[in-house]
């Protein structure tokens, strides 16, 4: 489905900030959110286009819904665990393209944004879903 590899430039700054200045960083832990996207004008910045259509809400995944690639393996991947399913569409008519996480149900910090194979629209009474582990986070 997506493969996101585009941390953005908040989420890049917290995390040298914390490892190399030693200034505090909290993990989202359970404070992670997955938002749909009609368009992306800057993936670094966080700078998209959130979807809009009648009943979305951008989705919680919890910490224990995330599995981690096995730390003896060179990959730095996490995928999500269970499906991630957003509220059917009361109406309007939306092109998703990408799928980013943030640490807040509204506002927030975007944290990570990626492209999905392919566009997909979302009419009225269509219900977008992510299957399980067909969400990826790769950190190169």
């Amino acid at each position: 489905m997506a493969t996101t590899n585009a941390a953005t430039t908040y989420l890049e700054h917290a995390l040298i900030n914390h490892i190399f200045k030693g200034t505090a960083f909290t993990s989202p832990g359970n404070n992670i959110y997955v938002g749909l996207a009609t368009a992306v004008s800057d993936a670094e910045a966080g700078s998209v286009t959130e979807a809009s259509f009648t009943n979305y809400a951008r989705q919680q995944v919890t910490a224990a819904n995330w599995t981690l690639a096995s730390s003896s393996t060179d990959a730095q991947t996490v995928n999500n665990t269970n499906n991630v399913e957003f509220p059917a569409s009361g109406g309007t008519t939306q092109t998703i393209t990408h799928v980013f996480l943030a640490d807040a149900s509204s506002s927030g910090n975007i944290l990570f944004v990626g492209a999905l194979d392919s566009s997909r629209q979302i009419a009225s009474g269509d219900i977008f879903r992510i299957n399980a582990t067909n969400l990826t986070i790769e950190l190169k």
